[in-house]
């Protein structure tokens, strides 16, 4: 009995100031906690902890915007709202997906988010390569065809083959209007799941490659990322790949460039591009063969990449 009245005590009494006080009669806040020995006890506020898989599983949705969590371990199989949970850490729920709380520091953190700084546009949060991308289009005098859509770690993605010349920054705007943009490949497993899925299975793509989001850039990372400029993903995303059977070679952003790639030929390749498949140009890593490997070229190139350029297009839905 004596408990009930307490409780009711302390509720009549939150009901009555609107503000809470824990370690203090005088709250300076709706809810105001102070040290209670400082130094001796370990004192804060201990958030709750959730694994990925737990979060993925649990019903957030728009009442749940603001809350706040610690994620002991990524999900083992993250969707679209829970994709930018990567590593232990604290993270916050935006309505939509649950996003990190970075810290200062020197260390780069990997997004699968576009940087709209970086990428020159903001893209769309609800476009998608099935609703977005249309079957052809024109750019110029050049018809683009849409070959293949898929969708991996949330993001969707569409390949084009054309009938004509198409340079580097007409794939580019092509992708700005349609509310995406060119491909970003962060992860090893995100490019095999595109060339297996949107190259491979279309013969266009056997005589034609075609252009993908990386290009060089000036891009303020400091002394460690050098030269400057060098090729970047164009959305300001980190690379995340498995750098173990890269050979003896120089150290690559990426490991999916063919061999002796890139060299900027001639102090004029700033473009990436994927080679067409009859080209030969095979590589290996981790098992996986690559029949489309990257290059880079001058942004208005039909000759290694072909006269007929494609394009992949990435939308974040």
């Amino acid at each position: 009995m004596k408990n009930i009245i307490t409780l009711a005590v302390h509720l009549i009494s939150l009901t009555a100031f609107a503000q809470v006080g824990i370690n203090t009669t005088v709250p300076y806040a709706t809810l105001d906690i102070k040290a209670k020995v400082p130094g001796t006890n370990p004192e804060g506020l201990l958030i709750p902890k959730l694994s990925g898989t737990d979060i993925q599983n649990g019903p957030y949705g728009s009442n749940q915007t603001g809350t706040l969590v610690y994620v002991t371990a990524a999900p083992a199989a993250p969707n679209a709202v829970t994709i930018e949970i990567t590593e232990p850490g604290f993270y916050y729920f935006n309505g939509t997906k649950w996003k990190k709380i970075n810290s200062s520091g020197s260390t780069i953190s990997y997004t699968t988010i576009a940087d709209p700084n970086i990428l020159g546009y903001v893209p769309s949060n609800t476009a998608t390569a099935s609703a977005s991308a249309p079957a052809t289009l024109t750019i110029g005098s050049v018809t683009a065809t849409r070959r293949g859509t898929g969708n991996f770690g949330g993001h969707t993605y569409a390949s084009y083959s054309t009938n004509g010349a198409v340079t580097w920054y007409q794939a580019y705007t092509a992708a700005k209007n349609m509310g995406g943009y060119l491909a970003v490949f962060t992860s090893d497993a995100e490019w095999q799941y595109v060339e297996t899925n949107l190259l491979t299975p279309f013969s266009d793509f056997n005589t034609n490659g075609g252009w993908i989001g990386m290009c060089k850039f000036s891009w303020f990372a400091g002394n460690s990322l050098t030269p400057d400029p060098e090729f970047k993903w164009i959305t300001g995303e980190q690379p995340n790949h498995d750098y173990s059977a890269g050979g003896t070679s120089a150290v690559r952003k990426i490991n999916w460039f063919a061999s002796g790639e890139p060299n900027n030929v001639g102090g004029v390749e700033g473009f990436v591009h994927f080679h067409y498949k009859n080209r030969n140009f095979t590589i290996i890593r981790n098992s996986y063969t690559s029949t489309h490997p990257w290059n880079d070229v001058p942004a208005n190139d039909t000759n290694w990449i072909g006269a007929n350029p494609g394009f992949i297009i990435e939308f974040q839905q």
